[in-house]
């Protein structure tokens, strides 16, 4: 029964929050909150039932174990708050698989399912943002051209430098050995730096005409990235998203600020749950 409210648990809030994110960029903290509180409440339950810690021991550990992730995701500014904090309730939620589900599902359970989960959020996270991508480049295409250009030009002296040690790998490839896996090593060794290096490229100017809004001081809200430096309140250099304070102190010298904004990640973290609890690892 608690393997199966879980699971059940944890599709709805990520539903819900996946919704709130595609239609307004954000996850509203007592989603996040309640999912945490309902998590921990459960497992009190569950250990009261069994007459055992290890249920909330478990829980706890799943929280910190994904507690320490989130955390370094955010402030690597590779997640938003709202992200990191959904990913606090799915470690109080999934320390393990829930068992009950094996009479329905055959999953892959060959690691902690707590390493499946994040393994799998990121290689369907991936997948996503680079699907959203090409799709802000198609739908913007005359706008990245004209973006793409400007930052390669920019960049000249870096894809001279490439290309040159492309080059010289690509002949070294040919003229010092005659073995076909050596070759394409090395082929693979001179292109693999350029490609990094242009779809760096094509993320900044898919970030710099799709990412960045501008907004009337009074809709911001706690968290966001501001995109602009403002003297003595703020830098977007040095912090992560703007606070409370902040935000009162901006507006009494702006009406309009520039924020910039990430694509909404919260349907990867459902469609890799929902993979997980049902394929469990689907890489190995």
């Amino acid at each position: 029964m608690f393997d199966y409210i879980i699971a059940i648990i944890a599709v709805i809030w990520l539903t819900a929050a996946s919704i709130s994110d595609i239609k307004t960029k954000e996850v509203p903290d007592w989603l996040n909150f309640s999912l945490i509180s309902i998590g921990f409440a459960i497992f009190i339950f569950k250990s009261i039932v069994q007459s055992s810690f290890d249920p909330i021991i478990n829980s706890l550990i799943g929280f910190a174990i994904f507690f320490a992730i989130g955390n370094l995701m955010y402030y690597s500014r590779q997640w938003g708050g709202g992200d990191s904090k959904l990913l606090y309730g799915l470690g109080v939620l999934f320390y393990q698989y829930p068992k009950g589900l094996t009479t329905i599902f055959n999953p892959n359970i060959n690691m902690p399912f707590l390493a499946i989960l994040f393994l799998n959020l990121l290689i369907i996270g991936s997948i996503y943002g680079i699907l959203i991508s090409f799709s802000l480049m198609i739908k913007k295409r005359k706008k990245f051209v004209k973006q793409f250009k400007k930052l390669n030009n920019k960049t000249k002296k870096i894809t001279k430098t490439l290309l040159v040690l492309a080059g010289l790998l690509i002949i070294s490839a040919f003229l010092l050995t005659q073995e076909t896996q050596t070759r394409t090593i090395l082929i693979i060794a001179a292109v693999t730096p350029l490609i990094f290096f242009y779809l760096l490229i094509s993320v900044k100017a898919i970030e710099s005409i799709c990412m960045y809004k501008k907004i009337k001081v009074s809709k911001l809200v706690e968290g966001d990235w501001i995109a602009e430096n403002i003297k003595g309140i703020y830098n977007p250099k040095k912090s992560i998203g703007v606070t409370k304070k902040q935000i009162e102190l901006i507006k009494k010298h702006k009406q309009e600020i520039i924020i910039k904004e990430g694509i909404a990640f919260v349907p990867p973290f459902l469609i890799a749950t929902i993979i997980s609890l049902i394929f469990g690892n689907i890489l190995f």
